[in-house]
């Protein structure tokens, strides 16, 4: 329950903060990882106190987990592709990357 003493934030000014977007912060909230309290259909609020374990530069935090989820990801796969086959694949998708680029808009 929300105290008068808590500073309660918008989604939008705890985007700004987290240096997220907006979607995000919804986001995180449907899969419980910020709180936020309800006080109407359409508005969401959220406590200052539980965004410290969240604020600073999350990139670093981010693209340390990225890199782990891809390990893992991967990991299953590991052995299917023979490396010659591997170059094969990353040569095409590069080279209808290039193509794609000189695709009129």
């Amino acid at each position: 329950m929300a105290e008068l003493k808590d500073d309660l934030l918008t989604v939008a000014e705890t985007a700004a903060r987290l240096k997220v977007t907006r979607h995000t912060i919804y986001r995180w909230i449907a899969e419980g990882r910020l709180p936020a309290m309800r006080y109407s259909a359409r508005t969401l609020r959220l406590r200052r106190q539980d965004l410290l374990g969240l604020e600073g530069d999350n990139s670093t935090a981010r693209s340390h987990q990225r890199s782990e989820n891809w390990a893992e990801r991967l990991a299953p796969f590991t052995g299917i592709m023979t490396r010659a086959e591997a170059d094969d694949v990353f040569g095409a998708i590069m080279a209808a990357r290039e193509r794609s680029k000189s695709d009129p808009p």
